[in-house]
């Protein structure tokens, strides 16, 4: 083997404790937004404002959906709702189909002729038969 090929390059290494980095940094940022809420209020308004942000840095700390970091999962979410949507085609409710030519309104009038007066049995001859059907007679090759 000529090169070592590195393995496991998509997981994070622990660097801090149990944690990784951005996990760190994570529940970091928990912490100062939590400081000023200890300092200037009393302990249950603080338990209150802490749990609710504790609970949120968690879910961004450490859950995974399909191998994509919550903060990946909620920026693809944020840009997609945000961006303008590509409607190929969208029908009207109210607005009727027009014809261009009288040529193409006839065409489809005898076709729609044709269809009523296909009856049932060659229809379904012709489904059995995958459309190979013939309305003359045919010499039979094995009649001598």
């Amino acid at each position: 083997m000529r090169f070592q090929v590195p393995q496991f390059v998509d997981i994070e290494d622990k660097i801090i404790g149990p944690f990784t980095l951005r996990q760190f940094l994570t529940y970091v940022v928990a912490a100062m937004l939590l400081v000023p809420v200890y300092i200037y209020s009393d302990l249950s308004l603080f338990i209150t404002i802490a749990l609710p942000i504790l609970g949120i840095a968690a879910v961004f700390a450490h859950l995974k959906i399909y191998g994509r970091t919550f903060s990946q999962v909620t920026f693809s979410a944020i840009s997609y709702a945000s961006k303008g949507q590509l409607y190929i085609w969208r029908r009207l409710k109210n607005s009727p189909l027009k014809i261009i030519d009288d040529e193409w309104d006839a065409a489809r009038a005898s076709a729609a002729a044709d269809r009523e007066s296909a009856s049932l049995s060659s229809i379904a001859q012709s489904l059995e038969t995958t459309g190979n059907v013939s309305k003359q007679d045919a010499d039979d090759p094995l009649v001598v």
